[in-house]
């Protein structure tokens, strides 16, 4: 009876820690026999495999015959049948929820396999042993060996592999380890040898005593740690299960050993009946005696190296009284797979301490910053120039070498019209010549069609159209190129960069104009002639300016536009009034300048003027009068007045000739008062008239209506007609040819035909009425001497001859010397545009000073607000809001390009028409001078700074990551907005495009929409969205890895950050495809762009 009672004592097992000598937990160092089930689970080979016969144990005790009347079948609802081992039953179904490690319809049957196979693992076959898979061991295949077996609880997330457990390179990273410490923390199981020696002994047949215990903890809300289940196993049968409550566990740890200990308040046993103790034939039964005697409390303490006890006061008597032992004792081994994490007195080590290398990073960008303020500083600095020439003087070999290797250029044009798109008609059949050596002055009213006869005959981009013939030298240039190297075009307005100085201004366009062979010494030295000729070599130090903020006067700001062609000496020079706003002294001086140019360098110089002095009118070689579109003189200025006084327009003695030609066509044109005309007297009808001492324009005698042909005649009496004189004969003629070539009528009634009235208009609609007394001005200077010798060079020139009637010239050599030198190599060019852009963006400090103090500014109140992100939740949420509101930050503040371009629009155009560079040089110096200052330099600090306040990822790649983002989505966002100005010319409208463009990108980023609620058709607007690929790219370099630490309710919550990255549509793979690639294909797209547009549609249209 002893010693099957003494076999109470088994079922309070416990668990322990983990040995630190190498000793495993729960085994005792000096034994040398152990059951197969721990040899197993401790790495070796057990001694023998035992075989089993039909009287063995493992064969269930023969049933009963079944009577006749089958039982019910299995119902755990009713109270014959129960659920053993702690198995649950469902009150839905009447059917037992097994416990890991059990199954059947009672739980009383082992299961094979291993933990990790879950809901498909088999029973273990009758008379068998269980064959457990590689890494368990234990009756039941409960208990793990090592960490390999524990890959399978590896949690799995999306993105993160398929749940096979194999990644793309064969085999993922495990986190997982096989716990073997004994200490349960979620939930444990032990196998246990009873190591007793008299117990051993009671047993017949050898038939080992074995234990099975598995502990499972509570949640955080329970006032009890958790509960335990074991069960008692003779020869690997069991034989009886107990659950053990109100159980709390603790370990303690020594220099020389670790403990760990189990309590248990209550303990509830139940015997299997028909096994071995519990009513098995030849075997006792113990039910009475479990249920009656063990109540608990028990304990468990196992000590590494010495084994475990169990204690419990009715056992521990019973064991002190009969087997002389204090208490039961085992041989245990435990597994349970945990997150590394989880291991009991694991202690999350501490973040990398990469700090000193990301304060280095910074520094490092720091001082690229500090190098880049001074580099700009000592390139945009203004240089202080020595007085006058400076010592500067034209080398020997080049001495007038510029002035003198060019073609004297000899301008014809013949019939030229003009017609706006609308139809109506601005010029008309406008002919002259110019030729080298002789300033052609085009005169003429406001409104008469100066400045666009200067732009025809300069080949400007018209947007009306343009008829008639243009000869340089006898032979049409159909080549724009050529044309536009042999000459120069002053504007009307002035385009200047306001930050340049007065040399530098100047200087530029020598130095990408000028012949390339040309040296430096020598450009230099035709830069300060050319100030010196046109009086502005005193001011060469001063900055242009811009309105608000001049630095020079406006006339002096009109010489520096004049010098910046005439510095090229070209062989054609065309100036639109380049004496507009200047006084008469300096109006004097440039327009001798011109004449010395083109007398001296036999040059051919062409321009506007409007109302000239007398002394500047003797400047002139020939004259070019307009009137309404039409032309009223083209000739020699000197013949000018004679020509007029043979129609009998009459210059009063000492007064201005120019002055009184302007009169004169505005009379004619009929743009003058009424009133002012009648105070002043009437003109005659064929315009004789006399001047009086006030200069105004006067009839000689009465006018008298010609009822005939229209025209009034002189007549002394009214009742009689004198004779007709040459000079009427004349009048009548050039009447006649006027009403028939121009559309001028007479009227044919009885009324008088005012002073200036106009004349019916003819069949074309858009062309305007020409005043009869303007037609006969037209006619006139039609058959004007210096008409017909034009109109015979031009036949010539038309039929194949020179102008001048004398042999054909080499046309081969004439045309190579006339498309003139090389300018400016690219590269030459693309570093002068540098300099000239990075001296207007130091030089308007305004701007980039902004942007650097806005992203410091920023960089620490981001700092301040983000300061040292913790790795949980809210630190996720911050993290989230930190780098969306940096991107939001650079992506508008890149909004600020739109005027850089849109405020140089007009020079660009006028530039390129005047041929100073090619469209891709300045393109690249823009894009690299001007843009990347203001794009690249403000991410490293805000970058540099923010970094280390917010605590982000404290690795260098990861600095240089985030970095790199942020510069490349700057420069994505800044292509983005340099297209949307390159393209459209109203800065108003272009504002509202790039908030709208970058709105839209801001929508798509991924914060405010999911990637997974956008329907399937809208998904490319976001995968295009560069907010979407910068703002992911920065989420995923900083929390791939991080492990993020809830803590709630006492418990630490860990969540990985790669789930919530994937729950908000983002990828942990996506950093450098797609989006940092999508940030690079969108800014070089872009780019191109700008520059297509800028190459094809950005030029000068008038």
């Amino acid at each position: 009876m002893f010693a099957s009672l003494s076999l109470l004592l088994f079922p309070l097992a416990a668990a322990s820690t983990t040995s630190k000598h190498g000793i495993g937990y729960g085994s005792l160092a000096s034994r040398s026999i152990a059951s197969s089930e721990l040899v197993a689970l401790r790495g070796g080979d057990a001694a023998f495999t035992p075989k089993y016969d039909n009287y063995s144990s493992l064969v269930p005790p023969r049933q009963r015959p079944v009577p006749p009347n089958c039982p019910p079948c299995f119902n755990c609802l009713l109270p014959a049948f129960s659920c053993g081992n702690s198995g649950e039953c469902n009150p839905y179904d009447g059917q037992c929820r097994c416990p890991p490690g059990f199954g059947g319809q009672d739980c009383l049957t082992p299961l094979c396999g291993g933990l990790d196979d879950g809901d498909e693992r088999y029973p273990r076959p009758e008379g068998e042993l269980c064959q457990c898979k590689d890494g368990w061991g234990g009756i039941n295949c409960n208990v793990c060996k090592n960490d390999k077996a524990c890959a399978a609880f590896q949690p799995r997330y999306p993105g993160e592999g398929d749940g096979s457990g194999s990644g793309s390179d064969g085999e993922d990273e495990n986190d997982m380890v096989c716990y073997k410490g004994g200490l349960a923390v979620e939930r444990n199981f032990q196998m246990c040898d009873v190591t007793n020696r008299k117990i051993i002994d009671t047993i017949p047949d050898n038939k080992p005593p074995q234990v099975t215990f598995s502990c499972t903890a509570n949640g955080p809300s329970s006032n009890e740690q958790g509960q335990c289940n074991f069960q008692f196993w003779v020869d690997r049968i069991e034989s009886f299960h107990c659950e053990l409550q109100g159980c709390s566990w603790q370990s303690r740890e020594s220099f020389d050993s670790n403990q760990t200990s189990y309590k248990c308040d209550k303990i509830e046993c139940s015997c299997i009946p028909g096994r071995f103790l519990c009513g098995e034939d030849g075997s006792v039964n113990i039910d009475d005696f479990l249920a009656e005697e063990v109540k608990g409390p028990g304990s468990f303490n196992c000590i590494s190296g010495k084994g475990c006890s169990f204690e419990e006061p009715a056992m521990n008597q019973l064991i002190n009284d009969i087997f002389g032992d204090k208490s039961i004792t085992l041989d245990c081994d435990s597994g349970e797979c945990l997150h590394y994490t989880q291991v009991p007195g694991y202690e999350r080590p501490e973040r990398p301490d990469s700090s000193v290398w990301v304060a280095l990073s910074a520094a490092l960008a720091a001082a690229i910053f500090v190098l880049a303020c001074l580099l700009l500083w000592y390139l945009g600095r203004t240089h202080r120039h020595p007085e006058g020439f400076g010592g500067v003087k034209l080398p020997e070999d080049e001495a007038a070498k510029l002035m003198a290797d060019h073609v004297p250029a000899t301008l014809h044009f013949n019939n030229l019209t003009y017609d706006l798109p609308s139809g109506k008609r601005i010029l008309s059949h406008i002919t002259g010549t110019v030729r080298p050596g002789e300033l052609l002055a085009i005169m003429g009213a406001s409104g008469a069609g100066k400045s666009t006869l200067l732009d025809i005959l300069a080949r400007k981009a018209k947007t009306g159209a343009v008829s008639g013939e243009m000869y340089v030298n006898g032979r049409s240039i159909p080549d724009e190129a050529t044309f536009r190297r042999v000459v120069g075009f002053v504007d009307q307005e002035d385009t200047l960069l306001p930050t340049l100085t007065v040399y530098e201004a100047v200087l530029y366009s020598a130095l990408l104009r000028l012949p390339r062979e040309m040296s430096y010494q020598a450009k230099v030295f035709r830069t300060l002639e050319t100030m010196n000729e046109l009086g502005i070599l005193g001011i060469k130090d001063s900055r242009i300016g811009e309105s608000g903020k001049r630095s020079i006067s406006g006339g002096e700001k009109r010489r520096v536009s004049i010098a910046c062609e005439l510095v090229t000496g070209p062989s054609i020079l065309f100036l639109d009034e380049p004496t507009s706003g200047l006084d008469s002294y300096n109006a004097y001086n440039v327009i001798s300048s011109l004449s010395t140019l083109s007398k001296q360098y036999n040059r051919t110089v062409i321009f506007t003027i409007h109302q000239p002095q007398s002394n500047i009118v003797a400047l002139f070689d020939r004259l070019l009068l307009l009137a309404k579109g039409q032309l009223v003189y083209s000739g020699e200025a000197g013949r000018a007045q004679s020509h007029f006084e043979k129609i009998g327009y009459e210059c009063p003695q000492g007064y201005n000739i120019a002055d009184y030609l302007i009169d004169v066509t505005v009379d004619a044109a009929g743009d003058h008062k009424q009133s002012r005309s009648r105070e002043n007297g009437k003109l005659n009808g064929n315009g004789i008239g006399s001047a009086s001492g006030s200069g105004r324009i006067t009839p000689t005698a009465a006018v008298q209506t010609d009822a005939e042909n229209g025209f009034g005649t002189s007549s002394t009496a009214a009742d009689t007609r004198s004779e007709t004189s040459s000079s009427e004969g004349l009048l009548s003629e050039i009447k006649t040819k006027a009403s028939r070539l121009l559309g001028a009528s007479t009227s044919t009634g009885s009324q008088p035909v005012a002073s200036g009235s106009s004349t019916p208009a003819p069949a074309n609609g858009n062309i305007p009425p020409i005043p009869e007394k303007l037609a006969s001005l037209v006619l006139a200077a039609r058959a004007s001497d210096d008409a017909k010798i034009v109109e015979a060079e031009i036949n010539r020139i038309q039929g194949g001859h020179t102008p001048d009637g004398r042999d054909e010239r080499d046309v081969e050599e004439e045309t190579g010397l006339l498309k003139g030198f090389e300018k400016a190599s690219y590269w030459t060019q693309f570093k002068l545009l540098s300099g000239r852009a990075f001296k207007n963006l130091y030089r308007n400090p305004l701007l980039m000073a902004t942007h650097y103090a806005v992203a410091i500014v920023v960089a620490l109140l981001c700092g301040f607000f983000f300061y040292k992100v913790t790795n949980d939740i809210p630190g996720f949420q911050n993290r989230l809001g930190l780098f969306l509101f940096i991107l939001s930050l650079f992506g508008f503040s890149c909004l600020s390009s739109l005027g850089i371009f849109a405020n140089e629009r007009m020079l660009f155009m006028r530039e390129r028409a005047n041929g100073y560079y090619a469209p891709i040089t300045y393109f690249l110096s823009k894009i690299l001078f001007d843009i990347i200052p203001l794009r690249v330099i403000p991410p490293f600090i805000l970058g540099s700074i923010v970094y280390g306040l917010a605590g982000l990822n404290a690795e260098v790649s990861a600095f240089w990551k985030f970095i790199m983002t942020l510069v490349l989505f700057n420069l994505t966002a800044s292509s983005i907005v340099l297209f949307i100005s390159v393209a459209v010319a109203d800065l108003g409208v272009a504002n509202l495009l790039g908030s709208l463009v970058m709105l839209y990108n801001l929508l798509f980023a991924g914060l405010l929409m999911n990637y997974d609620r956008v329907p399937n058709g809208l998904k490319w607007m976001q995968t295009l969205s560069f907010f979407h690929a910068g703002y992911e790219a920065l989420l995923v370099n900083e929390l791939r890895y991080l492990q993020l630490i809830e803590h709630k309710f006492g418990l630490d919550i860990q969540v990985p950050s790669a789930t919530i990255l994937s729950s908000f549509g983002f990828h942990a793979q996506a950093f450098w495809w797609p989006d940092i690639s999508l940030l690079a294909i969108v800014f070089g797209v872009f780019t191109i762009a700008s520059y297509l547009v800028l190459e094809f549609l950005v030029k000068e249209r008038r």
